[in-house]
């Protein structure tokens, strides 16, 4: 059997053209694959920082309302019980929970 070598490469370049259309619809169609899977985790990320900013907000209002609750007493039992420290000075922790920034810094979670 005799080809000819023009026969030979026409069918190589049909080929070559073939499986470069191939590959390119192939490698799109992974790429609109991915793009999909991106936007689906983003979305989920924004889902879970939402969520995790309203834990926080929940818990911050839990400890808003728990030190709100508290320090009606803490303020009643330093006015009952005098809370001297030695030589009739009152504590410094004391000192601080009369204070307008004493009690700000213990509501922003300070010291």
């Amino acid at each position: 059997m005799i080809h000819k070598i023009g026969t030979i490469f026409v069918t190589l370049l049909i080929i070559s053209i073939v499986a470069y259309i191939g590959l390119t619809l192939i490698r799109q169609f992974a790429f609109s694959i991915a793009l999909e899977n991106h936007e689906a985790n983003m979305a989920l990320d924004d889902q879970q920082e939402n969520d995790r900013k309203k834990k926080i907000a929940l818990a911050d209002q839990a400890a808003s309302d728990a030190f709100r609750k508290v320090e009606p007493l803490i303020t009643s039992s330093q006015v009952t019980n005098g809370n001297k420290g030695i030589g009739g000075k009152p504590d410094s922790s004391e000192s601080l929970l009369n204070t307008k920034s004493g009690n700000r810094d213990l509501e922003e979670g300070g010291s």
